[in-house]
């Protein structure tokens, strides 16, 4: 996972030359928890956009945040399951392990 790595001045997303996004979605929220302790770029509900590649999922928050862009890696990806609540958004949970030595 990578922090504030993959987003552009002007909101957009910068991959590698040799990935290609395939999807995206917008009015997308994330909430992080279990984090001990949660650092501020972490704290509350970031609202932005979803950039889907071939390799990883990259979030890109939108207004000025601690947290532009948060990359996760699908090998680091875990225990992911899709919720479909009746009454309530569907949504996504799992676990992003941190990269050995990663910044």
């Amino acid at each position: 996972m990578a922090l504030n790595r993959n987003h552009s001045e002007g909101g957009g997303v910068i991959v590698n030359n040799s990935e290609n996004v395939l999807m995206t979605y917008d009015h997308v929220e994330i909430t992080f928890s279990d984090i001990e302790p949660m650092p501020d770029a972490f704290k509350g509900t970031k609202k932005g956009s979803v950039f889907l590649t071939p390799y990883r999922v990259i979030f890109v928050s939108k207004g000025k945040d601690a947290m532009q862009s948060f990359v996760m890696p699908f090998y680091l990806l875990k225990d992911c399951e899709i919720k479909q609540p009746v009454f309530g958004a569907n949504y996504i949970k799992g676990t992003v392990k941190a990269e050995a030595g990663g910044t």
